[in-house]
């Protein structure tokens, strides 16, 4: 097995519900084929976002078959996350070959790769979200004009101008070796109202692991798919209205974060980096853990990824109050990340 395959397997693929290395009980080993069998039983019954996380946990915790990484790729196609489905055929097919998953695969990115487009989603202009009929698969090679508008549900305001404004001037102004590994990785941007425009399937549901109604939430990243929400949603979240657009300075926070994991996973994850989760593990140990603004630093689920993202944040440019904050409490994996973007840009043609 090669060394870039060990740390693909803690790929964020999707969603980066991922456990981190350093919450991991004593005997997770022994139950990865436990979620692999209940990752089964969820798919049989049609409930593939939850099988999909089932099988993650599986691949993490040590069962890297092929049928599961096989049965992964499913369960995202089945909830309709192409992005993340291709991503993981296309695992297969790399670390797989001559193989029966891998035939599968390969037929199913024959189907996949045509219908994959962002749905309804346009390129913006300069000015706006002007409609092209430009697609994803049609997406202009450079990062700045890979930007795409999602059309807004459920009777919400249409994404603003000048939000498209502010997120070309953030891209522009990325340190050059960042914007190039993303730009070569093949990032894509969408603009929404909210996560519920995109994914209308879960209003009213409740993202466990912070658990908050997706509308509250202020985008994701989905591989390289970078989802920026506008609004958030009004009251506690658990209907369709949505509250006033968010600050400039909010969304340059968030955005910034969400292309750390974008970053993330073009340079083929190194938050999973054992060097990386060592001095994780360090920072972490200096750390006061009863800090409500360390929360999401130190979570068991998303905690180290989300250090990654806001750690990246700071380094391209982000004066979010929360990201410097984490760049305080976690020098040494600052300064790591730093040294990696450095190295794996000049590295690139």
């Amino acid at each position: 097995m090669t060394k870039n395959f060990r740390r693909l397997t803690g790929l964020i693929i999707g969603s980066y519900l991922t456990v981190s290395i350093f919450n991991m009980p004593a005997q997770a080993q022994q139950t990865a084929a436990d979620y692999a069998k209940l990752g089964q039983k969820q798919y049989s019954q049609g409930n593939f976002k939850e099988a999909a996380a089932s099988f993650r946990l599986a691949i993490y915790q040590g069962q890297k078959t092929a049928s599961t990484w096989l049965y992964l790729a499913q369960s995202y196609d089945g909830a309709g996350e192409a992005g993340a489905a291709r991503q993981t055929y296309q695992t297969i097919q790399k670390y797989f070959p001559n193989t029966p998953e891998c035939t599968r695969a390969t037929e199913r990115l024959a189907k996949l790769q045509p219908a994959s487009p962002a749905p309804q989603a346009t390129v913006a202009t300069a000015t706006g979200a002007t409609p092209t009929g430009t697609s994803q698969n049609d997406a202009p090679k450079k990062l700045k004009e890979r930007i795409f508008i999602i059309p807004p549900q459920f009777g919400h305001p249409a994404v603003d101008p000048n939000t498209v404004r502010l997120v070309r001037t953030l891209l522009a102004g990325l340190p050059k070796p960042v914007y190039k590994i993303l730009d070569q990785g093949g990032t894509n941007i969408f603009l929404t109202p909210n996560l519920i425009d995109k994914f209308p399937k879960i209003v009213g549901t409740i993202n466990e692991h912070l658990g908050i109604y997706f509308s509250l939430e202020h985008g994701r990243t989905y591989g390289r798919d970078v989802y920026l929400c506008e609004r958030t949603g009004a009251g506690n979240g658990s209907g369709t209205e949505l509250g006033p657009i968010v600050s400039d300075e909010n969304l340059k926070g968030f955005f910034y974060t969400f292309l750390a994991h974008a970053l993330n996973d073009c340079l083929e994850v190194p938050s999973n980096d054992p060097q990386f989760v060592a001095l994780y593990k360090q920072d972490y140990a200096n750390l006061d853990t009863s800090d409500p603004h360390l929360h999401a630093f130190i979570a068991p689920v998303e905690g180290i990824h989300d250090t990654f993202g806001a750690l990246c944040a700071s380094i391209m440019g982000s004066t979010n109050g929360t990201n410097e904050y984490c760049s305080r409490q976690f020098p040494r994996c600052r300064a790591w990340i730093a040294q990696r973007i450095k190295i794996l840009s000049d590295s690139k043609p």
